[in-house]
């Protein structure tokens, strides 16, 4: 079973990606349709709310961890984006489109790559990572940034956290999305 927190951030990152992916496909709608496999039906925000398909193989015990990580339950984190791949291809029904699915392993695959090369899990950089997981990378870490966790001293507020994803523009993130991500903000 995974933990309520997970489902909620896997929730919240659902809405969070669908927004940034309809604010893109108001302003751009030429680059979701020479970037993207899926069109722009019901399942987006399910595609990726699903995301971290792959923490299902990460022991709750780590997930729910409060003190520092060690190097090797680190590992076993950053191994879930890999560990999606078994993940979504074990599943007998297919609950999307096979254009979705491929989608959908792009999400769940790559949200952690940067934009400067230097993520994981194979150091894919700017256009080389899908467009779907470059938005699903930015709602994710927003996300992480304003969600209550028991070793943060103080709340980050959505102005702090828009502020810092700006920062990271061209590094962590694909500088025009998070143009995008900072029009479309207050709708978050």
């Amino acid at each position: 079973m995974i933990p309520r927190e997970t489902r909620l951030h896997m929730e919240r990152v659902g809405r969070y990606s669908e927004t940034i992916f309809r604010f893109l496909l108001r302003m751009n709608p030429t680059m979701i349709e020479s970037e993207m496999i899926i069109g722009t039906g019901d399942e987006v925000e399910l595609l990726f709310r699903y995301h971290d398909i792959g923490r299902f193989f990460i022991p709750v015990s780590i997930l729910n961890k409060v003190e520092r990580l060690t190097d090797e339950e680190f590992q076993i984190i950053k191994d879930h984006a890999m560990n999606a791949i078994p993940a979504i291809e074990s599943i007998y029904k297919k609950p999307f489109s096979d254009e979705s699915m491929m989608e959908w392993m792009n999400i769940a695959v790559y949200h952690h790559e940067r934009w400067d090369g230097t993520g994981y899990p194979e150091g894919k950089k700017e256009k080389e990572i899908p467009l779907s997981a470059r938005i699903c990378a930015i709602a994710d870490t927003y996300d992480g940034i304003t969600s209550w966790k028991p070793y943060k001293k103080q709340q980050t507020t959505r102005e702090e956290a828009i502020n810092i994803i700006r920062k990271e523009s061209g590094k962590q993130f694909d500088p025009y999305l998070v143009d995008v991500f900072r029009a479309c903000a207050i709708e978050l």
